[in-house]
């Protein structure tokens, strides 16, 4: 009997192991990890910028291959002040149970600029490879390339400048039955 009972504790100490890592595996599939993310401003802009933000990170770590940090908070919020406006901000903190959080802080206005939404995007996918900088070991080789800006065409609506007559005074022509003077004193030719 007593080895019965034993083996019945056994099968029993499995199934619940089993059962632990069966639900653990479907809470991960169907919820994968993602950051924290607080928005503020209005409520459609910040639901975008929130499912951005979401997308941007998880796929940032999936194609450097890492794994996310356990906690990570962003903030994006109207300015963010380090000793001068600066358009994100990186805290790290460890806690007393040995845990890391990240608390990354995006700006929606740097200075006097507004940033756009793909504008935050890009400086949240800037700041976090400082959040995963131990996980990818030091920076061999960086190159940074000047992207070269073409010049902006402007189409004026009306001239800048007051355009010269069509004539000068030695080229007008003498006046006849067709040219008709006009209020201002400009010549035009009028038709039969």
């Amino acid at each position: 009997m007593a080895r019965w009972a034993a083996r019945i504790r056994s099968a029993a100490q499995r199934c619940v192991t089993l059962m632990k890592a069966g639900w653990s595996a479907t809470v991960h599939r169907l919820r994968p990890w993602k950051p924290v993310v607080i928005v503020d401003a209005k409520h459609g802009r910040a639901r975008r910028l929130r499912r951005a933000l979401v997308r941007a990170t998880r796929a940032q770590f999936k194609a450097l291959g890492v794994a996310p940090p356990e906690h990570l908070l962003v903030v994006v919020q109207r300015v963010v002040l380090s000793d001068r406006p600066v358009a994100s901000l990186l805290q790290v903190f460890d806690g007393r149970d040995g845990r890391r959080r990240h608390v990354l802080y995006l700006a929606f206005v740097v200075g006097d600029d507004s940033m756009s939404d793909g504008a935050i995007v890009s400086t949240l996918r800037q700041q976090l490879d400082e959040v995963v900088g131990e996980a990818l070991g030091p920076v061999v080789r960086a190159v940074p390339v000047t992207a070269a800006r073409p010049p902006a065409s402007v189409v004026p609506l009306r001239p800048v400048a007051s355009e010269p007559p069509p004539f000068d005074d030695d080229d007008v022509p003498p006046l006849d039955d067709s040219w008709v003077p006009m209020d201002s004193g400009a010549v035009a030719a009028a038709e039969r």
